[in-house]
């Protein structure tokens, strides 16, 4: 019995404001490390941030300046620019004629879906995610800064410049702890602090870290190391900071790129619940072809004096 494909073209269209969009942008390992704004327009949105001073004094009545002291509520805003991006291809399932595909096509001699269609659309899935990973942090050389210049020094990042050179498997585990000491004291006690490092700067660490012996035995159950969708991570062994190899961060030559940080001050934007966004594949009677289309919109924003930088 041969494939009916039938079907796959009304499940992938079914899905298009929400499965397959969500899985092309919001499964990249780094946005899981991110905080996700959706629903943001083309252009520039400020984003709200809570901040303030909280000065705990000895109790008394009263409400004047020896009661109230330092304490302030502070809202700022910061600047997301959001880029709308695309990936548009035709399918014309008449040149598959000639090629063993031929037989995966229905005998109608119109043929409104292409074969594959399901596995063709995992694939651009694929591609969408490595180059939303990649514009994260790189920008993508026009309108969209990326993370690494928004989380540099000359951004406001505490400065740790003085780690910048390329990290090895001697120095790592103290360059880490360098970093790490660097942090406020006010974001120290944060539960989502992320270390965000290259893949080679991770390796290194790892490397560092097992040459330390038995301090890094206890965490071998929380080191990811595997390829695929799952990411490669690890708790710094008596820390809070989440260790997380970025596939998107790449370093300068010499340099090791480090970002600690809070996450919740690390953004990603996009649209996806306006129906905007689209991942779908449908046929084009005018054209008779199979026409493949993906719109999305990404940012990113980071609140820099929040982090500590090697950039």
């Amino acid at each position: 019995m041969a494939y009916d494909l039938s079907g796959l073209s009304a499940y992938v269209d079914q899905t298009s404001q929400t499965d397959l969009i969500t899985k092309a942008l919001l499964k990249s390992q780094t946005v899981n490390n991110l905080s996700v704004k959706v629903g943001l327009v083309s252009g520039t949105v400020n984003l709200n941030i809570l901040d303030g001073v909280a000065d705990i004094l000895d109790a008394s009545c009263g409400f004047g300046a020896g009661q109230t002291g330092l304490n302030s509520t502070i809202f700022t805003q910061l600047p997301i620019v959001v880029g709308a991006k695309m990936m548009k291809e035709q399918l014309c399932p008449d040149v598959l004629y000639d090629t063993w595909l031929s037989s995966q096509l229905s005998a109608d001699a119109s043929h409104e879906t292409v074969p594959f269609e399901q596995a063709i659309a995992d694939f651009k899935i694929r591609e969408i995610n490595k180059y939303v990973e990649t514009t994260l942090w790189a920008g993508d050389g026009a309108d969209l800064d990326g993370l690494l210049f928004q989380t540099a020094v000359a951004q406001g990042a505490v400065d740790a410049t003085a780690f910048q050179p390329a990290w090895n498997a001697g120095n790592a585990v103290a360059n880490m702890w360098e970093l790490i000491d660097l942090i406020p004291s006010a974001l120290k006690q944060e539960d989502d602090i992320v270390a965000y490092v290259s893949y080679a700067t991770y390796s290194k660490l790892v490397q560092g870290l097992i040459a330390t012996g038995n301090s890094i035995l206890l965490q071998y159950p929380n080191i990811q190391n595997v390829t695929g969708v799952a990411e490669t991570s690890f708790i710094f062994p008596g820390t809070n900071v989440k260790v997380f190899a970025a596939p998107g961060i790449i370093d300068p030559s010499g340099d090791s790129a480090v970002v600690v940080g809070p996450k919740k001050y690390m953004f990603f934007g996009t649209g996806i619940i306006d129906n905007k966004d689209q991942f779908k594949f449908y046929y084009d009677p005018s054209n008779d072809v199979i026409n493949f289309m993906s719109k999305f919109k990404i940012g990113t924003a980071a609140y820099a004096s929040q982090f500590v930088s090697t950039i």
